[in-house]
């Protein structure tokens, strides 16, 4: 039997007393605002690899266009079977009929019409860029040759579509 004096104690203890344990309203905002800045850490870092990753997918595929334009152009002679000396395309010549690399002077393809030189378009992929051609005659006379070489310098361009450059390809064609 229990006396009378021996009352039933009731032992609560609240947050500073050790038992019950849990986060006050200042440690859970704390642990939010941490998770928040971790979160946008981690996003822009992700953002940042994401940008990278398509500058190099762009580059990649300003190379091969450039190359292929290159390749195109160089194909060519340097003289003009028909003697034609002005720079760009002969009268009445189109990409398939240029004959001289000069023919190419001012050749422009893209956005949305890349094609190769039998005019079948370029996947989707390759549609958003740009080329361009610039020819201009040089002369070079390289040291103990004891004579001039002349030639076109062809310069091809890939941009983007809105402007910027990507790849710049040079290339001296001779006679």
């Amino acid at each position: 039997m229990m006396n009378p004096s021996d009352e039933l104690k009731v032992v609560r203890r609240g947050p500073r007393g050790g038992r019950e344990r849990g986060f006050t309203a200042f440690e859970a905002l704390i642990a939010a605002a941490i998770l928040a800045f971790l979160t946008a850490t981690v996003s822009t870092a992700l953002m940042a690899g994401r940008a990278q990753s398509k500058v190099a997918r762009d580059t990649m595929a300003a190379s091969m266009l450039g190359q292929a334009l290159m390749e195109e152009v160089m194909r060519l002679p340097v003289t003009d079977p028909l003697g034609y000396k002005t720079m760009g395309p002969d009268p009445g010549e189109t990409r398939s009929t240029f004959n001289a690399v000069d023919d190419y002077h001012g050749y422009t393809d893209g956005p949305n019409t890349i094609t190769d030189l039998g005019g079948n378009a370029y996947p989707t992929a390759y549609q958003a860029f740009v080329r361009k051609v610039s020819v201009q005659a040089v002369t070079y006379t390289p040291s103990g040759w004891n004579r001039t070489i002349n030639g076109m310098l062809v310069t091809v361009t890939v941009s983007s579509a809105d402007g910027r450059t990507l790849i710049t390809l040079q290339r001296v064609a001779c006679n």
